[in-house]
């Protein structure tokens, strides 16, 4: 049976974190940090609930392990006022004129878990008008996109999109199922919306497989990129 360090560690690791994140994200000093993580001890008060919503899940999963009450926060299941401050946080930052970006790893967990995005920001980008609050930022890494998307280039997500509104060509943030970081693809939409498929726009990428629509997760449609020079 897990012990309450054994779900820490799992969580960190899910939301590719590290025990520096914790301290900064709880107050809780690094012995204290590194007794949760060894066993020795486990969070308890105000620093229990403040650990549970940095992990993004339920404080009695993570301290007792009940697995009828193990929900990685969904905004659906969101208590009423941790989702209205979720949303209004969006809609404060979209009001400064302020878009967050992201890592890849927050990317993919986004959906089923929106809070990340608040935990996991790596910098800050203007806003576009056009978007959603929810819209977030990522950084290009590799060359599967090239020449269109070069690394270190950001580009806008927009996440409020559904299968229906695709068009050929779109480009998308997916998630492969079996993956715990987020893609860049292009859909390939065939006869209609059940033959959809995903690929580079890199012709010369080595992995040039049409991938089924029906095996990824959606995230969001790429509206557009900021490149900076300097």
């Amino acid at each position: 049976m897990k012990s309450t360090a054994d779900r820490i560690i799992e969580r960190m690791y899910e939301l590719n974190i590290i025990q520096a994140d914790i301290k900064r994200a709880t107050g809780a000093g690094k012995a204290t940090i590194s007794s949760w993580v060894s066993g020795n001890t486990k969070p308890s008060g105000i620093y229990a609930s403040k650990l549970a919503t940095y992990l993004c899940c339920n404080t009695d999963w993570l301290l007792v392990g009940d697995e009828q009450k193990n929900n990685i926060y969904k905004n659906d299941d969101l208590p009423l006022e941790t989702a209205t401050h979720f949303e209004d946080t969006f809609i404060e930052y979209k009001n400064k004129g302020m878009t967050p970006i992201i890592s890849w790893i927050a990317a993919a967990s986004f959906s089923n878990s929106p809070l990340t995005i608040l935990n996991h920001v790596v910098d800050w980008i203007p806003s576009l008008p056009h978007l959603s609050a929810r819209a977030f930022g990522l950084i290009i890494q590799g060359r599967s996109m090239w020449p269109e998307f070069k690394p270190k280039e950001i580009i806008y997500v927009e996440p409020n999109i559904v299968l229906e509104e695709l068009k050929d060509g779109d480009l998308l943030i997916i998630r492969c199922h079996d993956e715990k970081q987020a893609n860049f693809k292009q859909v390939v939409i065939g006869e209609g919306k059940n033959d959809m498929y995903l690929k580079p726009l890199n012709p010369d990428w080595p992995h040039q497989t049409m991938q089924p629509m029906a095996d990824v997760s959606l995230i969001g449609i790429v509206d557009s990129k900021l490149v900076k020079y300097r």
